[in-house]
């Protein structure tokens, strides 16, 4: 950006902005909604984002007229890119995509839960059995101890 373009106030550049715009047979560039994108305006000019808002409602020409009403009639004479609609059989083809990697994801993760499943109720299985043993253990020892303190006599097995 040249210095001499920074001196000039934030309207001048905009109109030198627009002029451009003009001479070289572009338009005004437009958002994803098809809105013109003044943050891309502001930054091809040289001004701040918020200089178009803060200032919408302030006159700037000899007859009064406030920079919103400028503009809408810059656009008008100037004109927006457009944004092409998207085909709508690739729209639904993009989310038949989109939704069949997701039932994959899921179905790999479902399976992995799965197996982690299994592994954790054979787990639980062998956990069950060595408490049987060992409380069949704990039983028979708590007998023989019964046993002993009744009768008096040691059994060693």
């Amino acid at each position: 950006m040249a210095l001499s373009n920074q001196k000039n106030s934030p309207f001048e550049r905009y109109r030198a902005y627009v002029l451009g715009l003009e001479q070289a047979g572009r338009k005004f560039p437009v958002n994803q909604f098809g809105d013109v994108n003044f943050s891309k305006v502001a930054d091809e000019c040289g001004n701040r984002r918020q200089w178009f808002s803060e200032n919408a409602k302030k006159a700037f020409t000899e007859r009064e007229e406030t920079l919103e009403r400028i503009i809408q009639a810059d656009i008008r004479r100037v004109g927006s890119e457009f944004v092409s609609a998207k085909d709508p059989e690739s729209a639904l083809m993009d989310m038949a995509d989109s939704k069949g990697r997701e039932a994959s994801l899921l179905r790999s993760l479902l399976d992995q839960k799965s197996k982690e499943n299994d592994l954790l109720r054979q787990q639980v299985e062998r956990l069950t059995v060595e408490i049987r043993a060992l409380q069949g253990s704990f039983n028979e020892l708590t007998s023989q101890q019964e046993m002993m303190l009744d009768s008096g006599r040691v059994f060693i097995l």
